[in-house]
């Protein structure tokens, strides 16, 4: 408990020294403000515990839009999130071949990161569809980036085919959809859904940390703030103030 209040504090310090006085940024203008990169090959975890990690994400978050399908809201929407589902399944299976093409059992894989990452998505639990949706394309979609970029310290074989897993982007488009159609008929649900997404922004933060142990928060602190503006574009996207 220690250490996760002690990476929160990090955050919140970071964020207040960044924060402008002010009018917002634009969104241009925080798109300008994340074309730096971070070199993050030196944090790159070799192929086996990289491929497991993002195997069980995909997995898992398989498995998470499956159960929600019993709640969508319309048969249309549910047969939209089955699609985004497949879509999710199919990214696991190329991961889980190419963990093969290396000699690797998929599940040896990804067995020693199972418990923290369903930890991550047990703390993300909404508490309703719209919010496990919400959780879904601001979670996932972050996370998704930052292994695309972890994976400059991949082979160029293996992080191509990294590359051409996390390309698929249904489950934000249809977020995206869903969450805009729904808040316009449902006034009190932006206010809500609004904080659920600051909350899930420092969730990620703490899961990305876990992928790299061991970056040092200096490491990192790059790193969060260009995910601040990717985390931004997202919720104005749907309409929300992150």
């Amino acid at each position: 408990m220690g250490n996760i209040r002690g990476v929160f504090e990090w955050i919140l310090k970071g964020l207040k020294k960044r924060a402008p006085k002010g009018a917002l940024p634009s969104r241009d203008e925080r798109a300008a403000r994340n074309q730096g990169e971070v070199d993050l090959s030196p944090f790159t975890p070799e192929p086996k515990a990289f491929l497991g990690q993002l195997a069980y994400l995909e997995l898992s978050s398989f498995e998470i839009m499956t159960a929600e399908l019993k709640f969508a809201p319309t048969t249309l929407a549910k047969t939209q999130l089955s699609e985004a589902a497949a879509k999710g399944f199919d990214k696991y299976r190329q991961l889980s071949r190419r963990i093969s093409a290396l000699g690797v059992d998929p599940t040896d894989a990804m067995d020693p990161f199972t418990e923290r990452i369903d930890v991550f998505h047990s703390r993300t639990q909404g508490l309703d569809w719209y919010e496990n949706v919400l959780k879904l394309y601001l979670a996932m979609g972050l996370l998704e980036e930052f292994y695309g970029k972890l994976a400059v310290g991949l082979s160029a074989e293996v992080r191509a085919d990294v590359e051409k897993a996390l390309k698929d982007k249904t489950i934000e488009k249809f977020a995206k959809t869903v969450l805009v159609a729904a808040m316009a008929q449902d006034a009190q649900l932006p206010s809500r859904l609004a904080l659920w997404g600051r909350r899930i922004m420092g969730d990620v933060i703490l899961e990305l940390r876990a992928v790299v142990p061991s970056a040092t928060y200096a490491d990192l602190e790059p790193l969060i703030a260009g995910l601040n503006g990717p985390h931004s574009l997202r919720m104005d996207l749907i309409g929300l103030a992150a």
